[in-house]
């Protein structure tokens, strides 16, 4: 069988520059895979997590939003929060560039109905396109 010089001058390029040949693939030895499926875990895990503690607090429903003119607008939203439990909520309004022109918080006092229906008038210091309830959290009395 003839030498070939080639192959022998890879060999020493991998050796010089600390090169390994090609083995398994990662997936197929132990540690790198039990990292992996570890670490998919954590992910997974962390994710379940920040939907449930997102879901455990007061939110709102906006029904209807109207411009009344160019200092102020209405929104009516709903409410869903635990049964005697006090909310405040921050109604937004916004003009053409999306910049915040007025801003206003609701107080939903604590009652018997899980969800309430809430109508109010945001001051703006130019005409709004749109209103939005930012979020709502409750009120510790």
């Amino acid at each position: 069988m003839p030498h070939d010089a080639r192959l022998g001058e890879v060999d020493s390029l991998d050796e010089r520059y600390g090169r390994r040949h090609a083995g398994r693939p990662w997936w197929r030895r132990p540690v790198p895979l039990v990292a992996a499926v570890l670490l998919g875990v954590l992910v997974v895990a962390y994710g379940v997590w920040v939907a449930v503690v997102q879901s455990s607090g007061p939110s709102a429903t906006e029904i209807t939003h109207r411009v009344l003119d160019a200092s102020s607008a209405e929104i009516t939203f709903a409410v869903t929060r635990e049964p005697g439990t006090a909310v405040r909520c921050t109604v937004q309004a916004l003009d053409e560039a999306s910049t915040e022109v007025g801003i206003a918080q609701v107080d939903v006092p604590a009652g018997p109905a899980a969800t309430v229906q809430e109508t109010t008038v945001v001051r703006t210091t130019a005409r709004s396109v749109t209103v939005g309830v930012q979020g709502c959290v409750p009120l510790d009395r």
